[in-house]
Order: C-alpha cells, then structure tokens, then sequence
C-alpha cells in the first residue's frame, strides 16, 4: 500500500534515491501548495534553501515527542522558551483548533446552536481528562491588535470562507485527497463541506469572543501557552505521518537561513480520534473528524498563503 502511495504520489518512486525497503522515514515531495493564488499574504517565492536539500536532511529536524509536552501549533516561528528535548506535537491552532473539527465533523447537535468558546473548552478539558496535554500560543505582536496571533485561531472565519469558496473548492478537495490518499471518503468530505456551509452562515456569532481562548487555555492549563516572536517566513509544509515524532521548528529555521516550515503531525489527530471516540461504533466519527481535521488545514493554509509553499510529506515504508 506504501509502495503505491509513494509511486502514485511521485511517479517514478526510486528515482529519487529513497530506501523504500529499509522502512526509515522518508520525504516525499508534492510541489507546490497550488497552481493557482491563494487568498493568503505568506508566499514562499524566492525564499528558502534549495528542495533537495532539505528532503534530503529532513529527517535530521525530526525528534521524538515528550508525551508530556505541550501541543504545538503548526507555526514555524521562534519560540525563544522551546525545550529541544521535550517537544510536543503540531497540530493547526493547538488543541483548540481540534474544535471546529469535532462540530464540523462530530458533533450531533443543531449546527445553528452553540459557540467556538464552548466547543474549544469542551475539547480542552477532553484533553486533560484523557492525559493529554493542550497547548496553544499568543506571538509578540498579539497585545497591538484584535487577535491572539495564532492564524489558525484569528483567521476562522477566514477559514471557513475558504473551505467553502467554490473558486477554491477543486484545489481544496484535490490537497485532501492527496493527504489522506486511501482515506479519503467523499461522501465525509460532502458531509463536512456541507456543515461548513451551515456554519458560515452564523458564523460571526460562532466565533465571537473567540480570542478569549488562550486565556481560557492558561486558566486550564497553566504553562500551556507560548509567546511566538518574529514574523512568519514559512517557506514549506510538511504533513508528518510517522507516529511519535516532531518537528524541531526552531533547529529547522536557524539551520536553513530563517526559512521556516509549517509542521501538521497528522498522526497526532489518528491517535486523538482514537482516545476520543474509542468504541467500535465510534468508527464513522473517528473518519469524519479526521477529514474535518485536515479539511480544515487546508482551509488555514489557503486563508493564510498564496499557494506557494512547497509541500513534503513525511512516512514510513511498513
């Protein structure tokens, strides 16, 4: 199933040199983000080393996670109080940007009831009652203005907007396949487009008061919350589905000139599934919320590049 995976997604799997026999990680290149441009101001043109050079010493950045430690968000920049040797996983927003993912996805009640702070508190706590440990963060500029200066928490409306643009829709679903591959089932992904849609049309109350989750998040759990400085130079995106590890973002940005990488540990939301929804019948929800999950970066990514940034994903051959 690898083999065709790497094949299909490459063409021609070993002429890039990978061992797909030795079942180490390996990087795959899907080129650009998109064709097209995006809505979003980040663009990768003309930044950044060389692809091949970073396929080719990717695996170096990658560490094994502390079970301990805070999730991330996929935001490539510094973080001056990173522990290099007890990094948590990365996923869009942190752990309360698994919300909007479980009512898109999961959530069985009215689409027109409920708010983004009371989903987000709900998925906190469901964190800390399973073990796990949520996270989120705030960047330098954040007291100047509206937002929290995380994207993926600020720009939900955006979001949402650019999941359910039918400009965007054929390259939106086109990245979801790709990403889940054998996974994809389009009869979830019409499912959480069309709560998407539901959704939008109350979702200036939706997210109201949204900004109030990170203080939230450090009420909850104290020392959660990270302080992000500098401004975004993310250049790749890398979707890692080697079950464990992470992406050392601060080593990767001071090793390759300050290009930055957005690091979305997709292994991380499989094993959040299977915590949260853990019964046999619970096998439909997990799916959904896995589509919603990555649905949903792609929609980030759209509201926040210009489709630029070159794409790898990261697997392992067993």
């Amino acid at each position: 199933m690898v083999h065709e995976r790497i094949d299909h997604r490459l063409g021609h799997g070993t002429d890039h040199g990978l061992d797909l026999e030795s079942g180490a990680p390996v990087a795959i290149s899907l080129g650009r983000l998109s064709d097209k441009v995006w809505p979003g101001p980040l663009s990768a043109n003309g930044v950044g080393p060389r692809l091949a050079e970073v396929i080719g010493r990717l695996d170096d950045y990658y560490v094994t996670v502390d079970p301990r430690a805070k999730t991330r968000c996929i935001d490539g920049r510094h973080d001056p109080e990173l522990d290099e040797a007890a990094l948590g996983p990365q996923v869009p927003g942190g752990a309360p940007g698994s919300a909007l993912a479980y009512r898109l996805g999961v959530d069985k009640d009215d689409l027109t009831r409920g708010t983004f702070t009371g989903d987000a508190e709900m998925m906190i706590e469901s964190y800390l009652r399973l073990g796990l440990s949520p996270g989120g963060h705030r960047d330098e500029d954040a007291e100047s203005g509206d937002g929290v200066g995380c994207g993926a928490i600020d720009g939900l409306q955006s979001v949402l907007d650019c999941m359910t643009n039918p400009m965007l829709v054929e390259d939106h679903k086109r990245l979801v396949k790709t990403i889940l591959d054998a996974d994809f089932n389009r009869d979830h992904y019409l499912r959480v487009m069309g709560a998407g849609l539901v959704l939008q049309s109350r979702s200036v109350g939706y997210f109201h008061g949204r900004g109030e989750i990170i203080d939230l998040l450090e009420r909850k759990a104290p020392g959660s919350v990270s302080m992000l400085k500098g401004r975004h130079q993310e250049a790749f995106v890398v979707v890692n589905m080697v079950d464990g590890t992470t992406l050392s973002s601060n080593r990767f940005a001071a090793d390759h000139g300050g290009a930055q990488a957005f690091g979305y540990d997709l292994w991380r939301s499989r094993q959040l599934v299977q915590a949260l929804f853990p019964l046999p019948s619970h096998q439909v929800d997990r799916e959904r919320f896995i589509h919603a999950r990555v649905m949903l970066t792609i929609a980030t990514l759209m509201a926040i590049t210009d489709g630029s940034l070159q794409v790898l994903v990261r697997l392992t051959d067993a």
